[in-house]
């Protein structure tokens, strides 16, 4: 038994094409794209109709949710808030017909090995499409997202990062992510899970693709009209398969809600740093955010 997993697409038709030719090579037994297949990339529509054609089973992850919240914008919304939702909002206007199918998807599905073992496939964590398994996820949460009855493995994506790590009795498989990997490694990335000998193993895939050619659609017209000014953030992480939204929504958009400086030159001073120094950035960035979850949770207690 072979079962091939496809994450974090986001409307990377080149990617996925890649990915579908290395799967002629590898044929998997079944196919499953575990969420976000639709917003963040130039091709949501194209994305979208080829994955209905091939009949793949599709999960509903954050950005989907993203895509059904904005087809039905409600007003008064605050300006700053109105950047951070256009690319959902335009993704949502591109393929307006698809959001009652986005709505009945799952967040996770479920599946049996030969041996009667529970594997689960899920876009986030078994509970949740919005959180996911990092590197430096601690034991202790790790645990809580998996639940209170965890599977023997867990697949997952959501933060474009592969990973293969042994919780307890459960193996987490993170299969990074086929349209914008964010470790540093630009190729597609997508996850085997195999049954063989009695067990089940896992390999991570990464398929070379014509990267440059998403980003000059990237830099089209249309797709930063469409986008607005964070189109050029999300750029910016096709050409160095690194995370910048995240930083960028939580150092910069608050100085531009206090009026400290504009859009515009915010996303310009932002894509002035370099790499290394947005790396460095984006370490402490983490580890503040590490250090408030687990002062939360020991007040909780």
């Amino acid at each position: 038994m072979r079962i091939a997993i496809l994450a974090d697409i986001h409307a990377n038709a080149l990617a996925l094409e890649a990915v579908v030719a290395d799967l002629e090579l590898t044929q998997p037994d079944r196919v499953i794209v575990a969420g976000d297949f639709q917003n963040r990339g130039p091709f949501p529509r194209e994305v979208t109709y080829r994955l209905y054609a091939l009949g793949w089973a599709l999960l509903r992850g954050n950005h989907e949710d993203y895509v059904i919240i904005q087809s039905t914008p409600v007003g008064g919304v605050d300006l700053i808030d109105s950047y951070s939702w256009q690319p959902a909002r335009w993704t949502a206007q591109q393929v307006a017909e698809t959001v009652p199918h986005l709505k009945s998807l799952p967040i996770a599905i479920a599946a049996e090995g030969p041996d009667g073992s529970q594997v689960c496939v899920a876009h986030g964590s078994p509970r949740s499409n919005a959180e996911g398994f990092f590197p430096s996820t601690t034991p202790e949460k790790a645990k809580e997202m998996l639940g209170v009855t965890p599977p023997q493995v867990l697949c997952c994506g959501h933060t474009h990062i592969p990973l293969s790590r042994q919780i307890d009795g459960t193996f987490v498989f993170n299969v990074g992510s086929v349209g914008f990997p964010f470790d540093g490694d630009p190729r597609a990335a997508y996850g085997l899970l195999c049954w063989s000998d009695g067990r089940w193993t896992a390999e991570l895939r990464r398929v070379e693709y014509p990267v440059a050619d998403v980003v000059s659609a990237l830099s089209e017209k249309e797709f930063h009209e469409g986008t607005g000014p964070l189109g050029r953030i999300i750029q910016r992480e096709l050409e160095t398969a690194r995370p910048h939204l995240t930083l960028f929504t939580t150092v910069f958009l608050p100085r531009v809600r206090v009026g400290e400086i504009d859009i515009t030159e915010a996303v310009t001073e932002y894509l002035h740093y370099p790499q290394a120094e947005i790396e460095t950035w984006y370490a402490e960035l983490r580890t503040r955010q590490k250090l408030a979850r687990s002062s939360l949770m020991t007040n909780d207690r």
